[in-house]
């Protein structure tokens, strides 16, 4: 008899095997992807709501409201992460391409050698970085990016190389000073109607008071001023949104029409008093300190999300 009951228990079990397990809580769906995934994150250069171009004239710029031409626009990023809603950021692994990217480092270009920029300028552009998420937790729709976080520079682990032995894009002579000094991270050169300035206003961005023995010797410790702006834009998402870089932005409080003392401009010289000007105003730095004003430079006016 008790050899016919556990027979007829273990039948049961075959018929109905679910009801011979034990029960399992139900598994909640993942946020997370486990394979790195692919971004690319597109950039534009504008003055106001126009694409800016080489060879065009952009009316009434800066605190005196001067005609403006384009003879160069070039800038550095680096450290570039995604921030998802919970507050989360993830790295973007820069692809390794050989031209436009470099470690964490990439190069943005608008110019193309055409009218002013054939000067100093190349007919190849770069409006966009590429790359990889390791873990992408905000591709998933209740997890949509809300920020990028990015850096205006070059960190100082690469920003004082040989620029004719350095990999692209940290070998363009064009935007480099010296070993001393570094790379100018962002170099925007103008043309204006100014007689004063003989119709030009550069603005180089890099960092300064970098200590050794001379220009053709790279310092050993970080310079006194970086001059890294340190970039938040909220509300962006990936695959819908573009970073643009505005001009007239970046230029509204400074006048175009006349610069103390020459060259004309800012190169960025923590006495010049256009920089002083333009730093915290369109940067975000102290022109003192070479740090942001405010913490994360929430006041840099050059940059924005459309």
């Amino acid at each position: 008899m008790r050899i016919h009951i556990f027979a007829s228990a273990a039948l049961i079990c075959m018929l109905g095997l679910a009801a011979c397990q034990p029960i399992q809580a139900p598994t909640e769906p993942s946020t997370t992807l486990d394979k790195p995934q692919p971004v690319a994150i597109n950039f534009a250069m504008k003055v106001r709501d126009r694409e800016a171009r080489c060879g065009e004239v952009y009316e009434g710029l800066g605190a005196s409201g001067s005609p403006v031409e384009i003879n160069d626009m070039r800038f550095y990023i680096s450290n570039v992460r995604l921030v998802n809603d919970k507050g989360a950021e993830t790295p973007v692994e820069l692809e390794q391409d050989g031209l436009w990217q470099v470690e964490n480092v990439a190069l943005l270009d608008f110019e193309d050698a055409t009218a002013g920029c054939a000067e100093t300028g190349t007919p190849e552009m770069n409006v966009g970085i590429r790359g990889i998420v390791a873990e992408q937790t905000f591709v998933c729709p209740e997890c949509e990016p809300t920020a990028i976080l990015f850096d205006l520079g070059v960190p100082f682990d690469l920003n004082h190389l040989d620029v004719t032995a350095a990999p692209s894009p940290l070998n363009i002579p064009a935007m480099w000073w010296n070993w001393q000094i570094g790379y100018k991270f962002a170099r925007i050169d103008l043309k204006t109607d100014a007689a004063a300035t003989e119709g030009a206003w550069f603005i180089h961005l890099g960092s300064t008071g970098c200590s050794s023995s001379d220009k053709n010797t790279p310092p050993e410790k970080p310079c006194m001023r970086p001059n890294v702006v340190s970039v938040r834009l909220d509300n962006f998402d990936v695959t819908k949104k573009v970073v643009v870089a505005d001009i007239a932005s970046l230029v509204a409080a400074v006048d175009l029409s006349e610069s103390t003392p020459q060259p004309a401009g800012c190169m960025s010289g923590p006495d010049d008093p256009d920089c002083a000007i333009l730093f915290p105003a369109g940067f975000g730095l102290d022109i003192a300190t070479g740090a942001c004003a405010e913490e994360g430079c929430p006041t840099q006016r050059f940059f924005r999300v459309e």
